[in-house]
């Protein structure tokens, strides 16, 4: 079956180039002129992979992202940007997306980032089936029920709902034990601690909750 993209540039003759170029490798593609356009289609299709722009019309590459992370919609995303700094890199991936290609590009580059994605997104979706069962207040992973503590399961909730997004001891503090709790902040970490003991197949490589140095934690699933 064909990978389904959707390409979303400003610039008729780049959208016009990357169009050509995927069909003639056997992709199937979509295309969007604007930031609000490719939010809808995002919303509404069912895509294997955004190659998204940064500088567009209506709502910037950055605030879609955002956004579809926000509403739990985690395809894959791929940037094209003529910005080539370490910040707007590193701003990009903390907010989701999965890699960078900086204009102007070469297409077998493209090509080949394209794929390594699609790739390593497939695998990681194939890897684990992950729900929580509400009424239990249990964790399912790959058909295996596992049970949770009440903190245990406030905490993956949370992390849930924010899946695919990097949120700060912080955040997660505020939010599961509340700004006016007596527990320490290191609870954060010994409770993603024991989380990861339940749920991660090496609690030395967790490939669920993942830690960003400097920055916090992100659920990946």
């Amino acid at each position: 079956m064909k990978s389904k993209i959707l390409v979303v540039d400003d610039e008729p003759a780049i959208l016009e180039l990357i169009e050509y170029n995927l069909e003639s490798n056997d992709y199937q593609v979509s295309t969007a002129t604007d930031g609000a356009m490719a939010f809808e289609k995002i919303s509404n299709g069912d895509f294997d992979l955004m190659l998204l722009d940064q500088m567009l019309p209506k709502m910037n590459g950055m605030e879609v992202l955002k956004k579809m992370r926000e509403s739990g919609n985690l395809t894959p995303v791929i940037f094209l940007t003529a910005v080539d700094s370490e910040d707007t890199k590193i701003k990009g991936l903390i907010s989701g997306a999965d890699d960078y290609v900086t204009k102007p590009f070469s297409i077998k580059e493209l090509l080949a980032r394209i794929e390594v994605v699609l790739r390593r997104t497939s695998h990681e979706q194939k890897k684990n089936s992950f729900q929580l069962n509400t009424d239990v207040k249990s964790l399912i992973i790959d058909g295996q029920e596992i049970s949770l503590t009440k903190k245990e399961y406030e905490l993956l909730e949370f992390l849930i709902r924010n899946k695919g997004i990097v949120v700060s001891r912080e955040q997660i503090f505020d939010n599961v034990w509340g700004i006016n709790s007596n527990s320490q902040m290191r609870m954060v970490d010994i409770q993603i601690s024991h989380l990861r003991d339940k749920i991660e197949k090496d609690t030395k490589d967790p490939q669920i909750i993942k830690t960003v140095h400097g920055f916090g934690y992100i659920l990946e699933v």
